[in-house]
């Protein structure tokens, strides 16, 4: 295989790992168990990469595999069984941490996080607390140590026990959010409620888009009187859904990461060749998640459908960086719906994987059929679209378009293929000849095609979205 050795193969995909190339570091790790198929180091890395993606299921033979060819390294016992306990599979995980205790494997502060994590979920919670206070022992300053004791003391009910492993907690790190929220919880119980909210404030203001938090301090709120405050948590609560943090796998890259191909395109299901919307699905996925908008429409389905459906689910999830106004969401009310309409011209779309997912959504509306006579029953019963996606046909459809359509746009109106060879050709002419009011107009060509290569958007200056 290649021209190195496996050893030097190894190194070289070791180095591109710990860079941050994880493309690379797979491809050199597969070729080498092209080579080598039980290659031990090879394995393990690979499924750390597949553990990175949330693959566990990939990841767990790669593991094993690793584990038979050489039980003598620790890390190999602790990933596998990491990845029994990420699958859910507890038994398991505890019969192989008993056979590398056994061993004499698993006997640092690592192994001990794992079985007291497997203890938790198969309820016995005695046990694994005194895990937790064994690792307090060895490590007097980790801070996750004693939150986790804090949560067993917190649902064996000794409440004045979790209380204090929570402040340790706080005390070796006072931005610990999670342990400011589960103190918050645990004096909610206690019926402590000034101190609660007290908590939950700390909790919000440690880590951003702490939604679960929001809505405690709410209810908390609510029980103290203060509904006014409590009205605004609710805000907060419905439209702050950013993930946790700590719970996310963040890429890391800098101006050292190589970035040596590029990337795979997106919904290769969906897409067709020659239509010209292989940049332009990113696209509209990403101006959708700016504006916001309420009601989507597409006229002309297939591989744009999935990135509009993918932004409306975004936006369900507000940002929130710190300047967030929530009087903008006092009286804001969002309903967003993804209304695609599309003649199966080209196919049936229902039969291509991951369409059906995408017509059934809850915030999908498909319509089989033509668009020409549809205007006057759309704007009735979804009323005006603020972003439009129009990608139907030539010359009679734009036609048709800007005669019955033109009127229910609010907002935001993007059309496709308005350029050939560089020019503004008669679709073009056909926007621009009807397209009535205060307007905004801008193309974007893609100099490397010569067709199906440019977009228009227009935008309805008079709109509130300005």
């Amino acid at each position: 295989m290649m021209e190195l050795t496996i050893d030097q193969a190894v190194l070289k995909a070791l180095e591109e790992h710990k860079s941050g190339n994880l493309l690379e570091a797979e491809r050199i790790y597969r070729a080498i168990l092209l080579s080598q198929p039980s290659q031990p180091d090879a394995n393990h890395n690979l499924g750390l990469i597949a553990i990175s993606v949330n693959q566990i299921r990939a990841a767990l033979p790669l593991f094993k595999i690793a584990l038979d060819v050489n039980p003598k390294i620790e890390q190999f016992w602790l990933s596998y069984i990491d990845a029994l306990i990420k699958d859910r599979q507890f038994e398991k995980a505890q019969r192989f941490f008993k056979q590398g205790r056994a061993e004499k494997k698993l006997l640092g502060v690592v192994a001990h996080f794992l079985i007291a994590e497997i203890n938790t979920n198969l309820g016995k919670l005695e046990e694994a607390a005194e895990i937790y206070i064994e690792i307090t022992k060895l490590q007097p300053d980790n801070a996750q140590a004693h939150n986790k004791l804090g949560v067993i003391f917190h649902d064996l009910g000794k409440l004045d026990a979790a209380i204090d492993s929570y402040k340790q907690a706080i005390a070796l790190h006072p931005e610990y959010s999670e342990a400011q929220f589960n103190l918050g919880n645990t004096l909610s119980r206690l019926g402590k409620l000034i101190d609660a909210e007290v908590s939950f404030k700390h909790a919000v203001e440690s880590e951003i888009g702490f939604f679960e938090a929001y809505e405690n301090l709410s209810a908390t709120q609510r029980k103290l009187g203060k509904i006014e405050k409590a009205e605004e948590s609710d805000r907060y609560t419905k439209f702050l859904k950013t993930p946790i943090l700590d719970a996310v796998e963040m890429k890391k890259f800098s101006n050292l990461t190589p970035f040596r191909r590029p990337n795979s395109i997106e919904y290769p299901a969906l897409y067709r060749p020659g239509m010209g919307t292989e940049n332009v699905g990113g696209f509209l996925r990403a101006m959708a998640q700016m504006l916001r908008p309420n009601r989507i429409l597409e006229i002309g389905a297939g591989y744009t459908t999935p990135f509009l459906l993918e932004a409306l689910i975004n936006n369900e999830r507000v940002y929130d960086d710190g300047n967030l106004d929530p009087m903008y969401f006092k009286d804001h009310d969002y309903d967003p719906k993804l209304v695609v309409i599309d003649n199966m011209s080209l196919g049936e779309l229902s039969e291509r994987p991951g369409m059906g997912e995408i017509i059934s959504s809850s915030y999908t509306e498909f319509i089989e059929g033509n668009f020409e006579n549809m205007s006057d029953e759309l704007v009735g019963k979804f009323g005006e679209f603020d972003f439009v996606w129009f990608d139907c046909g030539g010359i009679a459809e734009y036609k048709t378009f800007m005669n019955k359509y033109w009127n229910i746009c609010s907002d935001y109106i993007f059309f496709h293929y308005t350029y050939s060879d560089g020019s503004p050709n008669e679709l073009h002419e056909i926007i621009l000849n009807n397209a009535t009011g205060d307007l905004s107009i801008f193309d974007i060509v893609e100099p490397h095609k010569s067709r199906q290569g440019s977009i228009t958007i227009v935008k309805k200056m008079n709109s509130s979205k300005n």
